[in-house]
């Protein structure tokens, strides 16, 4: 989940996306999940991560989806 910002109620890039649990370990606490198909489902940078159980939100995490850079920009389009 992107958030919004502290001064705004609205944020134009927030989003909620449903991850896939592949496997999970109880005992060490261990959650994998597949990551979004692509970066047009959620782009690459900050996000912010919760497990949900029985309804039950968790604590957020803060995670880095990808590298955290920006996707290529084309040079081409922005000279026109």
């Amino acid at each position: 989940m992107d958030l919004g910002y502290v001064t705004h109620a609205v944020h134009a890039n927030s989003r909620m996306v449903y991850l896939r649990l592949v496997s999970s370990d109880l005992a060490s606490g261990i959650l994998v999940v597949e990551g979004p198909p692509s970066s047009g489902i959620y782009p690459p940078g900050p996000g912010w991560l919760y497990v949900v159980s029985n309804g039950i939100p968790s604590e957020g995490k803060q995670v880095m989806v990808g590298s955290g850079n920006a996707p290529p920009t084309d040079k081409g389009a922005l000279a026109k």
